[in-house]
């Protein structure tokens, strides 16, 4: 991976300063500056720096009591004071049950990442969010990546057979709005 991310800066919203260290320390092997990587340990505090420093890229714990990880997504997607509503987000949680999955991403996350992880992981998803972005969706029921996953990457085929292959971005809407269906 030939990246340069000198000039990228990083959110990380992690209520854990381990594993905060730990996020520092993949993102420096991804050419990321220390001064570029700031640290929240909350929702408040994670919308207050993001407002202020317009990251590139947040990382953004689950934060029990309850959900204030996809709070603090939903407020990045449809805030008025959002300064960047598309940042990519990547979601970490003590779970991967299916519920939490998701709930995470009908919030709005462009990934998720479960603990315990290792730094080649995070890599990989981050590798991930940057090689391969989903298209963003915006309806009045959603904000935020596609949140269908292509079947190449389930191996199962035939898995989408009435799928025409065309990502919905919005097109539903402006059919009911012209009165197609």
């Amino acid at each position: 991976m030939g990246y340069n991310f000198k000039d990228v800066r990083v959110l990380v919203v992690e209520s854990s300063p381990q594993l905060f260290s730990l996020f520092k320390n993949v993102l420096r092997m991804f050419t990321v500056p220390d001064e570029n990587i700031d640290s929240a340990y909350s929702m408040e505090e994670g919308w207050k720096k993001f407002k202020e420093g317009n990251h590139d890229l947040i990382i953004v714990d689950w934060l029990e009591t309850p959900d204030r990880g996809i709070q603090l997504t939903q407020i990045i997607r449809h805030d008025s004071e959002s300064p960047n509503p598309y940042v990519p987000v990547l979601m970490t949680a003590g779970s991967g049950h299916l519920s939490r999955v998701k709930k995470a991403r009908d919030g709005g996350v462009s990934d998720f990442l479960v603990k315990p992880f290792t730094a080649k992981t995070l890599a990989d998803k981050l590798t991930r969010i940057i090689e391969k972005p989903r298209p963003f969706v915006l309806s009045d029921e959603y904000t935020g990546p596609d949140r269908r996953i292509r079947q190449e990457s389930f191996g199962f085929p035939g898995r989408r057979e009435a799928d025409t292959g065309e990502m919905d971005l919005g097109f539903r809407e402006k059919e009911k709005q012209q009165g197609v269906m």
